[in-house]
C-alpha cells in the first residue's frame, strides 16, 4: 500500500481550513495569544509591583515569579491543545458526513488513515508550542531543552483529537467537549504550588510530566530529563489506546 493519497488529501485539508472561520481562528489564536502575553505579562507585573499587590504580605512572590508556570501552560500545554482542538473539528466533520465509514471500502486503510491525521495535529502543535514559547519569550530556553520540551509537549494534540473523535458526535458537542480540555489543564496550574512529594501525584495528568521537567531544568536540576520519560510513555500508551477505541467505534458504526 502506498501512501500517495497524502498529497491530495492535505491539499483538501487546506481548503476545508480556508472555508471554515473557526478553524482559521484557531489558527491565528496562537500568534494573537503570544503577542498579547508578550506585553501583558510585564505590564501586569509592574503594576501589580508598584500597588503592591504583588509581592504582599499575604502572597510572598511576584508574577514575575510565576513566568515558568504561565509559560509552561500557554506553550507546553495550550499550543498542543489548539492543534488538537483544530484537528479534532477536522475529524468531527467527518465522523458526522460518514466520511469514515466510507473508508472502509477503499483502498486506504482507515488505520493509514488515522496516523495521518494524528501526525498532523503533532507537527502542527509543535509549531504552535515553538511559536507560543519564542513569541512571548518571557523565559530563555536553549534550543536543546526546548525541541525536547516541545516533543513531548506536542503529544498532547492526539490526545485532544482522539478524545474529541470518541467523546463528541458533532462540533456542537465539540465545542462543549473544548471547555474540559481547558479545565483539565488547571492541574498544570494547581501544581506549581503543591508542594513535594504531593506534586508528584498530578502525574496521574500525563502532560504534567512536561511542565514538571521544564520547571527542573529552570532552577538547574540534573534530572530534569527522567520527567520526561513518563511524559512521553503515558502520553503515547494513551494516544495507542484511544487510537484502539476509536477505530473499533468506526467498525461498529459502519
Amino acid at each position: 500500500m502506498t501512501w500517495t493519497w497524502i498529497a491530495p488529501l492535505s491539499r483538501y485539508d487546506l481548503k476545508l481550513i480556508g472555508r471554515d472561520r473557526f478553524l482559521l481562528l484557531m489558527f491565528g489564536f496562537n500568534f494573537i495569544m503570544a503577542a498579547l502575553l508578550r506585553w501583558l505579562l510585564p505590564w501586569a507585573h509592574q503594576t501589580l509591583s508598584s500597588k503592591g499587590l504583588l509581592p504582599s504580605n499575604s502572597l510572598p512572590f511576584s508574577l514575575a515569579d510565576c513566568y515558568p508556570l504561565l509559560m509552561a501552560y500557554f506553550s507546553f500545554f495550550e499550543g498542543a491543545v489548539i492543534a488538537g482542538i483544530i484537528f479534532g473539528f477536522m475529524l468531527l466533520d467527518e465522523k458526522d458526513e460518514t466520511t469514515l465509514q466510507a473508508l472502509l471500502v477503499t483502498p486506504v486503510p482507515i488505520q493509514h488513515y488515522l496516523l495521518y491525521r494524528i501526525g498532523l495535529s503533532y507537527l502542527a502543535a509543535l509549531a504552535f508550542i515553538w511559536v507560543m514559547y519564542l513569541g512571548i519569550g518571557l523565559v530563555p530556553l536553549a534550543p536543546g531543552p526546548l525541541l525536547l520540551l516541545s516533543l513531548g509537549g506536542a503529544l498532547t494534540a492526539p490526545l485532544v483529537l482522539l478524545f474529541f473523535a470518541l467523546a463528541a458526535e458533532n462540533k456542537v458537542q465539540g465545542f462543549a467537549m473544548s471547555k474540559f480540555t481547558g479545565i483539565a489543564g488547571w492541574v498544570i496550574l494547581f501544581g506549581w504550588f503543591v508542594p513535594e512529594p504531593w506534586q508528584w501525584l498530578l502525574g496521574v495528568f500525563p502532560p504534567f510530566w512536561i511542565s514538571q521537567a521544564y520547571w527542573l531544568y529552570l532552577v538547574q536540576s540534573p534530572h530534569w530529563w527522567l520527567c520526561l520519560l513518563p511524559g512521553f510513555g503515558l502520553q503515547l500508551l494513551l494516544t495507542v489506546g484511544l487510537l484502539w477505541c476509536f477505530q473499533q467505534q468506526v467498525y461498529q458504526n459502519s
